[in-house]
């Protein structure tokens, strides 16, 4: 009687356990919101002094969100294996679960530019190989929470004579 009593016992745990697992991962995703600041760029100098801004929410409180280009097909960069996306920033958001971060300087000039670099690890723009003209998606993801938004970032050719 005393084993009957335990596989029921253990029966029962392993369908609250199962039951209680599937509910935690069984809903629909949850999606913050993301803005590009500006939405169109042209690659440019200027992108060093005023980088481009990234505002999301809906994102856990205190929570690190990442935010990345996803290289679409055709699309080389160096260092990166196709398939593979590039970090362009990276925050912490605040309690309502909200952030602002800027890119980097060494984000804009590897990922937008694609720069080569100098022996004394000095940015050479007599190489750089900057995006081709075309909308990239942008998207963040809450490293604990799993919770993504995107936004697209168009890249917009140089105006002839400038």
């Amino acid at each position: 009687m005393g084993s009957r009593l335990i596989n029921k016992v253990l029966w029962v745990s392993a369908i609250l356990i199962l039951w209680g697992c599937a509910s935690q991962t069984m809903g629909p995703p949850r999606e913050g919101k993301l803005l590009i600041t500006p939405e169109k760029v042209v690659i440019e100098p200027g992108l060093l002094k005023n980088p481009i801004k990234f505002n999301g929410s809906g994102f856990g409180a205190k929570e690190m969100v990442v935010v990345e280009m996803v290289v679409p097909p055709g699309v080389e960069m160096k260092g990166v294996k196709k398939g593979e996306d590039v970090g362009l920033a990276y925050a912490t958001c605040d309690e309502a679960g909200n952030f602002e971060v800027s890119m980097a300087p060494t984000a804009t000039l590897n990922w937008l530019f694609r720069t080569e670099w100098s022996p004394i690890l000095a940015p050479d723009l007599k190489q750089a190989k900057p995006l081709p003209p075309g909308k990239y998606e942008i998207r963040a993801t809450g490293v604990d929470t799993g919770v993504t938004a995107k936004a697209y970032l168009e890249v917009q050719a140089p105006q002839a004579g400038k």
